[in-house]
């Protein structure tokens, strides 16, 4: 029988399957052949998007193909990450057409939920020929939604022709960035939002198209461009409509706080009164919530929707507008909280994701509320969480009672947690003990805590094993510690060699540890490695990398790139230092608007230099009051030189004797120009 005839035969039996096929009636997934792929469907593109049945932009090629050719190769597990709007759908598609016929593919299974995913997990079929797709991981991921054995079941190892091929925002990530799950998403191929000078030239041959002609010439990247994405911000940020913005502004924070379902119009219109001004509310009659309902779903120039409808009842958020808001750091109302904790009939996989988005905003007695719940029904990763919650709160003796309830239930994270509090308490029989059992349970990170236990308490040899086998397992955790361990007691090259390789997979603390060694001198690595290591860093989302990067970047006069990668540290949990740097950067280009937009979030952050600048940028516009206010937040946080600003500011106003005192301070303590525009005072006079 021909080879392809073969295939062919095991592609229907597949389709074939009673399982396989209740799952595809019930619309638990679908089946699509490859060669008849619908990239509408697989929402490249989305329809909305695409008015008057254009057809889509050509596909500009991206550098990150190659990397993500390599992977598909190695089969498995294969995330593309990036930005909202950074076209990873895309790209993610052109990558089934462009290796279909190389690597045997042949269907396409879409699984519409996490339960669709356990459930085709749970078959006891083998899938052949096939990618798994999953758009917007963290839709598809909750607590214990993928693990080695779902994803073993799923895609076997060293099967290119089985391969599951997920997309990720980075803004999503910090969500899924557990210890198991954050294990799962290692290695991702990273695509940039802005197109790098080889991607702008290739780019430049298809002109032809105006879509991709009027995207080159805009500010922001070419798929957020081709999205309209910038200018689906503004719309909703000016809020021409009030109302219509107010119900994009709830879905947006419905999604925030963990809500990840399209979202019912009844929500939408129970939740937007928070938004509206006290003036709106105050001087207006009964709200045309038709009319705003019809703003809020119209296209942005034709192409991204801010609020998209799924069908008349329901409607989803713009991913790009979410992270326009984590960003600003915009509050979450209460009622929000109060709507999600109060609804009835939740999935377990949306009662995770909801109280973990609390727990990442702060709110971790909402959290525990739902993590209580799910503990009632026994489930050990809520105990778990509510052991986390309890040892945050201080509660020692109550996070070891989850904990000891969790690991009675089989939850090896409770295990290597237990075997911490025993470590901290200075119990090393219960920490081994504990450690032993967590590695037995399947935690690689009970391995690496043993190792570690091993070498503080002398036992070289036994760390060493411990530590081959967690790297062994996947855990580079493991290889670091057991390079470093070379490096204090064994042999100092082979330490050195093997945190280089960790550091060039990608382990961020591998990396600024091989920085460190360099600038001591206590291994031979070139600067210029150093240099890429960081970058490799960076590319994981390590924040310091990324800044570090930044600045060298801006040193060698690269300023689109040092550009890019301020706005990705800017993204991270803490994110002022980084919003600082990219305004100043900003100003040096001379472009005010943004560099004034990116001070006020770092000033907002708190960062004084950040108040201080965005105080002077708005004295040069004419907005005195404003800038004064500034410049006291900065005096107040510390920053004197704001003294000298006041000083400035009262003179240009003509409060001559105000602005005296202000230079008068700060010349008292020193200060160079103040003493020069005092005896310039003088002379003058």
């Amino acid at each position: 029988m021909p080879l392809f005839e073969r295939r062919r035969r095991r592609v229907a039996a597949a389709a074939d399957n009673s399982v396989i096929r209740s799952l595809r009636d019930s619309g638990a997934i679908q089946l699509v052949p490859i060669g008849g792929l619908d990239p509408l469907r697989l929402g490249v593109h989305p329809a909305w998007q695409l008015p008057g049945g254009e057809p889509l932009p050509p596909y500009v090629p991206r550098t990150a193909d190659a990397e993500l050719d390599r992977a598909l190769s190695r089969g498995g597990l294969v995330v593309l990450q990036g930005d909202s709007a950074a076209g990873k759908t895309r790209s993610a598609y052109e990558a089934v057409l462009r290796n279909a016929s190389r690597l045997s593919w042949r269907t396409l299974v879409v699984p519409r939920d996490t339960a669709a995913l356990r459930a085709l997990a749970g078959t006891s079929i083998g899938l052949t020929e096939t990618v798994l797709w999953l758009d917007d991981l963290d839709r598809y991921l909750s607590t214990d939604s993928l693990d080695d054995g779902l994803l073993g079941a799923l895609c076997p190892p060293g099967r290119p022709d089985v391969v599951l091929l997920a997309t990720l925002r980075s803004g999503a990530r910090p969500a899924l960035d557990t210890d198991k799950t954050g294990r799962m998403l290692t290695g991702p191929v990273l695509l940039a939002r802005r197109l790098d000078q080889a991607e702008i030239a290739v780019a430049q041959r298809f002109r032809g198209d105006a879509r991709i002609a009027e995207a080159l010439d805009g500010d922001a990247g070419l798929a957020e461009q081709l999205a309209a994405a910038p200018a689906a911000v503004q719309r909703w940020r000016a809020a021409e409509n009030e109302p219509g913005a107010a119900l994009i502004s709830a879905a947006v924070d419905l999604r925030r706080a963990g809500y990840l379902d399209p979202v019912p119009l009844d929500w939408l219109v129970e939740l937007h009164t928070p938004y509206l001004s006290a003036q709106f509310r105050s001087g207006f009659g009964e709200t045309d919530l038709a009319g705003a309902l019809a703003w809020a779903v119209e296209p942005a120039r034709g192409a991204a929707c801010a609020l998209r409808p799924v069908d008349p009842n329901r409607y989803v958020a713009f991913d790009y507008l979410v992270d326009d808001a984590e960003a600003a750091g915009d509050e979450i109302p209460d009622p929000v909280w109060r709507r999600l904790l109060g609804t009835r009939g939740l999935a377990v996989d949306q009662m995770f994701r909801i109280a973990g988005a609390a727990a990442r905003h702060g709110r971790i007695a909402e959290a525990s509320r739902l993590w209580s719940v799910l503990a009632a029904g026994n489930d050990p990763f809520a105990m778990y969480n509510l052991g986390w919650a309890a040892q945050t709160g201080g509660d020692e003796a109550a996070a070891e009672g989850w904990y000891l309830r969790a690991a009675e239930a089989g939850n090896s994270w409770a295990m290597s947690a237990l075997g911490t509090q025993a470590e901290a308490r200075q119990d090393v029989a219960s920490a081994e003990s504990w450690y032993r059992r967590a590695a037995e349970a399947g935690d690689i990170k009970g391995l690496t805590n043993l190792g570690g236990l091993f070498a503080q308490t002398g036992r070289i040899d036994q760390a060493r094993a411990a530590y081959r086998q967690a790297s062994a397992a996947g855990d580079p955790a493991g290889a670091r510690k057991e390079a470093v361990l070379e490096i204090l007691h064994g042999d100092r090259q082979r330490g050195a060699e093997l945190l280089r390789r960790v550091a060039l997979a990608g382990d961020a603390a591998a990396v600024r540890l091989m920085g460190l060694l360099s600038q001591t001198g206590n291994t031979g690595v070139p600067r210029e490695d150093v240099q890429a290591l960081r970058r490799v860093a960076a590319e994981e989302g390590d924040t310091e990398a990324a800044l570090e990067l930044a600045r060298s970047l801006w040193s060698q006069g690269d300023l689109d790139a040092a550009e890019t990668w301020f706005r990705r540290a800017a993204t991270a949990e803490h994110p002022r230092v980084a919003e600082f740097g990219l305004a100043v950067l900003l100003e040096q280009r001379r472009r005010t608007e943004d560099a004034e937009a990116w001070y006020r979030r770092a000033a907002e952050h708190g960062l004084p230099e950040a108040m201080l600048n965005l105080g002077t940028i708005l004295q040069e516009h004419g907005e005195y009051t404003e800038a004064e206010q500034w410049y006291l937040r900065a005096l107040e946080a510390g920053h004197l030189p704001a003294e000298v600003n006041l000083g400035a500011l009262h003179w240009r106003r003509g409060n001559l004797a105000e602005g005296t005192t202000w230079y008068q301070r700060a010349a008292a303590r020193g200060d160079e120009l103040a003493k020069q525009a005092l005896a310039d005072s003088r002379a003058e006079s």
